[in-house]
């Protein structure tokens, strides 16, 4: 088998220290991976860090120079445009990866279509309650990160970098995994690939942070439109296979961003671990109901839902077995409707 090829990039903005230790984790916890250093107009003494850095690693290293700060972004798409690897990952400078991290990311590499990894950042938790490390070697999320991202070749030849009038953040990210999923492109989440993430510097003024954000906020919704969060009741009778075929089903819609809470009863639960149906996706959570109160405990949990997540959308798991308590509860056809509506254009 064919080792896939690897650049790690690394955009720096000063930092000196941050980076210094950013740098020597990379080479002391991989062999292969190709170094992409950014000098994004670093000041004089983090460029002779970097250079002195660079100096003995020969080929192992491609070190791009900005003459000014032109943006974390736009150095980023410089740098992935220049990549030739099968996969381009970035780390950020004051972030630091430890053993085994890249082998957990090419171990998910292999799965069907995949387009974008992320690591397990430490500041972040993805995996969704009753999910473990253990149990998921790897889940399927929409949600990434900045601080550690794995991209696939294949994937940026065919969907271009980032959309540089976003924010940089949050939107633009989830800007370009949706771009993904439009073109039937996977994004993994590998949990045994653990990146130690530090805080991101953050620049201009807040008014003027608050206004891209709102801009971006905004660009991303009338591209994609807005995300739901639905509670999908299963009646105790309801069978494995049935529970199967609504997964297949709110599977595409949590890939576009939708997400789920599944309420099920006990039986219901513990089959539905067994086949690992809590690590399909992080937006998607199987909730175990009390086995002696189940309506009370369904009940008090999703008032608690409605009082975090005002728009929460009620769904009958089982069309015309109604949401003990909830009148006006969506049948799970609406669902269906959503998947539908949902479809992202090829863009």
């Amino acid at each position: 088998m064919i080792t896939p090829t690897v650049d790690i990039i690394v955009p720096v903005w000063n930092q000196p220290f941050e980076t210094r230790a950013c740098l020597l984790s990379i080479l002391n916890t991989t062999d292969t991976a190709r170094l992409v250093i950014v000098n994004n107009g670093c000041d004089r003494d983090t460029e002779l860090l970097l250079e002195e850095f660079c100096d003995p690693l020969g080929n192992r290293v491609l070190y791009l120079t900005m003459e000014r700060n032109i943006g974390f972004v736009p150095a980023l798409n410089r740098s992935l445009i220049r990549s030739d690897a099968d996969w381009a990952m970035l780390v950020r400078p004051n972030g630091m990866v430890t053993d085994g991290w890249l082998n957990s990311l090419l171990n998910v590499a292999g799965n069907e279509r995949a387009g974008i990894i992320t690591p397990r950042c430490s500041s972040e938790t993805l995996l969704p309650k009753g999910a473990s490390v253990a149990s998921c070697s790897r889940l399927e999320t929409c949600q990434i990160s900045f601080a550690g991202l794995m991209l696939s070749r294949a994937m940026r030849d065919e969907i271009g970098t980032f959309d540089e009038e976003l924010d940089g953040a949050r939107w633009c990210l989830q800007d370009y995994q949706q771009r993904a999923t439009a073109h039937n492109y996977r994004t993994y989440f590998a949990p045994g690939a653990l990146l130690q993430s530090g805080q991101a510097l953050v620049f201009g003024s807040e008014e003027r942070r608050a206004e891209r954000e709102r801009y971006s906020r905004e660009t991303f919704r009338a591209r994609w439109g807005n995300p739901r969060h639905h509670a999908v009741y299963f009646p105790k009778t309801t069978e494995t296979e049935h529970l199967s075929s609504a997964l297949t089903t709110i599977l595409p819609a949590a890939r576009r961003g939708d997400s789920f809470t599944l309420f099920l009863h006990h039986r219901q639960y513990r089959q539905s671990a067994e086949q690992g149906w809590r690590c399909l996706h992080t937006s998607i959570e199987l909730a175990d109901l009390s086995r002696l109160t189940p309506e009370r405990d369904l009940h008090k949990r999703l008032q608690k839902l409605k009082a975090l997540i005002p728009e929460l959308q009620i769904v009958k798991g089982v069309d015309g077995i109604p949401v003990p308590g909830y009148d006006g509860a969506l049948p799970f056809s609406a669902v269906e409707q959503r998947v539908t509506e949902a479809a992202p254009c090829m863009i």
